[in-house]
């Protein structure tokens, strides 16, 4: 039976499973708390990509007996060996820990269910789906991966009030607020990677890194098939250029590869059409084989139109700007996908923020 302590541990859980944004991908977010006597006694979460996991940190914080003591997590135990570290199911189980309460199975194949069958058969008592749609929106990350073997795609565009994203001008517009800024930054903290086209990379020369808010630079992802973007870009020349990958045409200009290379820029070559287009589908099951479980698109209209036509945004984020600019490029043509849903609009002064999720 679930009881209001339940549910105030599954939120502690939550909360500190948010430390780990950032830092555990391709790992999901778990925090954890051990309680007894009704005291939490314990606490922990998933630091890092390689560490402990959170039921570990949480056990190996206490000196304490935990002989009938109940252990909260976000997430399903784990109990497959095929990973970084020990599974935690075992360790639960020598712990004297008598009751697990957790909000989501864990979807891996390796887990999914194994984790309490383990338990319940070692005569612990397991309590599941407490919380479990805020479980599975703070894992929407690891949960796409692990179900459909492909990122988890946000869509980010800035727009004027008459819906354009740069001026006909072929230099960069500046549209949204210093507050509309900040977030996009702390996205970038908490993607994998962040991904534009060749254009944004000669109209905007962005640095698509993490400066206005504390946190790690995401891998900079650069979608270029016949490699005409600027050479002289701040992507390919300053201290994080070793995190830039260039997606491009295996018949793209070779002497600029080798050139790219020498600066530690990543290139990954894969064919393409007649006209040096790059299958953005192709491009994203590429970055999935190399761990990266969630990425943030920033630009520009081709790339988001691409994104559009492929039927591949989870998640479409519109900063809106109370300027007209009257003619300029839109960001994709038609509406907004019928599959995207309106979730959620906040004021970020002076723009507003709209949050669309898909709906499956």
């Amino acid at each position: 039976m679930i009881d209001s302590k339940d549910y105030e541990c599954i939120q502690k859980c939550f909360e500190l499973a948010r430390n780990g944004r950032g830092l555990v991908s391709p790992n999901p977010l778990v925090g954890a708390v051990i309680v007894k006597d009704g005291e939490i006694i314990s606490e922990g979460y998933h630091k890092k990509y390689g560490g402990n996991h959170a039921e570990v940190e949480a056990i190996n914080a206490t000196e304490q007996d935990l002989t009938d003591a109940t252990l909260y997590c976000n997430l399903e135990p784990c109990c497959h060996t095929d990973k970084q570290t020990p599974p935690c199911v075992p360790l639960i189980i020598k712990s004297g820990i008598k009751r697990v309460v957790f909000s989501n199975l864990d979807p891996n194949p390796s887990v999914n269910g194994r984790g309490v069958l383990q338990l319940t058969t070692a005569g612990i008592e397991v309590t599941s789906g407490v919380f479990a749609d805020i479980g599975e929106k703070l894992n929407r990350f690891y949960f796409k991966t692990i179900r459909k073997k492909i990122p988890y795609t946000t869509v980010k565009i800035a727009q004027s009030k008459d819906g354009m994203i740069n001026s006909l001008s072929p230099q960069r517009t500046k549209i949204t607020s210093d507050n509309a800024d900040i977030f996009v930054h702390h996205q970038r903290s908490i993607f994998d990677a962040v991904l534009v086209g060749a254009n944004t990379i000669n109209v905007d020369n962005p640095k698509l890194t993490v400066r206005k808010v504390e946190g790690r630079n995401p891998i900079r992802v650069v979608l270029d098939g016949m490699l005409t973007s600027n050479i002289n870009a701040n992507v390919y020349n300053d201290e994080w250029r070793n995190q830039t990958w260039v997606f491009t045409s295996k018949t793209a200009d070779d002497a600029k590869k080798e050139m790219l290379r020498h600066r530690d820029v990543k290139i990954i070559e894969m064919f393409s059409d007649s006209h040096g287009k790059l299958d953005i589908g192709v491009v994203m099951r590429l970055l999935y084989s190399k761990k990266i479980s969630s990425v943030f698109v920033e630009g520009g209209a081709d790339i988001f139109s691409q994104f559009v036509r492929k039927d591949l945004i989870d998640e479409m984020i519109i900063l809106e700007a109370p300027i007209i600019l009257g003619e300029g490029i839109k960001a994709f043509e038609g509406e907004i996908p019928e599959n995207l849903k309106l979730e959620s609009i906040e004021a970020l002064p002076p723009d507003e923020k709209r949050i669309y999720k898909r709906i499956e």
